[in-house]
């Protein structure tokens, strides 16, 4: 039997409280969201890859606060979910512009791990593309 945590509902609800929270830059709610060894690569338009760990996300995210940013878009296209033990995938395309402060496409592929009674990122590839791109 499938537990109530280990569903596609629970995994849209994390995704879905993600996006709440990093749009709104709350950096205590990231150190909650993102797993102690999240890792995110992010490949900008012209194919140059970035990465993060989980204290260097926080602190881009704490960058941007600081710089008074609002709150960013929070739009998003759900393609996938799939859980499978105490993981789980989602795939799904953002637009928002707190990668490169352009708002951009974003095509994301985000990974979640249950630890802790909870669901956890633990890893993200992102691909951004201007929104002119079909």
């Amino acid at each position: 039997m499938t537990k109530p945590t280990h569903t596609k509902a629970a995994i849209r609800s994390a995704m879905d409280h993600l996006i709440d929270r990093a749009t709104n830059f709350d950096i205590e709610a990231l150190e909650t969201i993102y797993h102690k060894d999240f890792h995110t690569t992010l490949v900008m338009p012209d194919n140059t890859v970035i990465t993060y760990n989980k204290e260097e996300f926080k602190t881009h995210f704490a960058k941007q606060a600081n710089e008074g940013k609002t709150q960013l878009n929070t739009w998003a296209d759900w393609h996938d979910f799939h859980v499978l033990g105490d993981s789980a995938v989602c795939v799904l395309t953002r637009k928002h512009s707190g990668m490169n402060g352009e708002e951009m496409k974003l095509l994301c592929n985000i990974e979640l791990c249950f630890e802790d009674e909870r669901w956890q990122v633990i890893r993200e590839a992102i691909f951004l593309r201007p929104l002119s791109e079909a």
